[in-house]
């Protein structure tokens, strides 16, 4: 079954969708990205010296109307947090820790290469009503489901392995080279709906896990918060 997921997963990546007009209703993306994380570990976002992971994706799109495309696509790359100085010094109750981190005063740290499946409706402006149709620079928003993969590379026990759900969403800007070629800048966000990435001591001994009742303000916080992830993306396209 693991092997399905990922064989599902890797083939969706070298679909995308980039359809610009009715003249070229595909188009084929593909791309390099940086990944940042949001979660109980801290927070990456625009924080590039910090924590910033690489991968590469790829979609396929198809052009529905001037104002939409339908959007399938995927990518492969490494997922995660590095704990700051600051986190380091966290005291954090040893259930919210992963069961290869208990030697730490933080709750530690979080590596695994994340392989994803991605669904979406894409949004054009440049569709004649706020921009024309064949502008050079064409902004965009979008929204849909991922399938993701997720895999221990730290091996200790730190990864809530297997599938996550997520809901995705974001923005871009393609400047159209012309009708058949076009370069571009994607800001995505994901927030994982189903269950953490991150696995604790609390996950491994259920038996064990702390109740509202018995728990501090900022770990109830902590164990309702959801885990984001944001991918700031470069990409080529091609409309056929």
């Amino acid at each position: 079954m693991k092997h399905l997921i990922l064989l599902a997963a890797f083939s969706l990546s070298l679909l995308s969708l980039n359809a610009q007009n009715k003249t070229h209703k595909t188009g084929i993306e593909v791309g390099g990205y940086l990944q940042q994380y949001n979660g109980n570990l801290g927070n990456s976002f625009f924080k590039f010296k910090e924590t910033a992971f690489g991968g590469f994706y790829a979609n396929a799109g198809f052009y529905l109307s001037r104002s939409f495309d339908a959007v399938i696509g995927g990518s492969v790359g490494h997922f995660g947090y590095c704990q700051t100085d600051e986190d380091k010094k966290r005291i954090v109750a040893a259930e919210f820790r992963c069961p290869g981190c208990t030697d730490q005063l933080g709750m530690g740290e979080l590596r695994s290469m994340m392989i994803s499946g991605n669904a979406a409706i894409k949004y054009k402006f440049a569709n004649g009503y706020f921009l024309k149709e064949h502008a050079r620079f064409a902004p965009y928003v979008y929204a849909g489901v991922g399938v993701n993969y997720l895999s221990d590379i730290m091996k200790r026990n730190c990864v809530n392995t297997g599938t996550h759900l997520s809901i995705n969403g974001g923005a871009g800007l393609k400047y159209n080279i012309n009708e058949r070629f076009n370069i571009g800048y994607n800001l995505g966000l994901g927030c994982f709906v189903t269950k953490k990435v991150y696995y604790t001591n609390a996950m491994e001994h259920p038996e064990t896990e702390s109740h509202d009742d018995a728990m501090h303000a900022e770990e109830v916080k902590m164990e309702k918060r959801k885990d984001l992830y944001m991918q700031h993306a470069i990409s080529f396209g091609f409309n056929f």
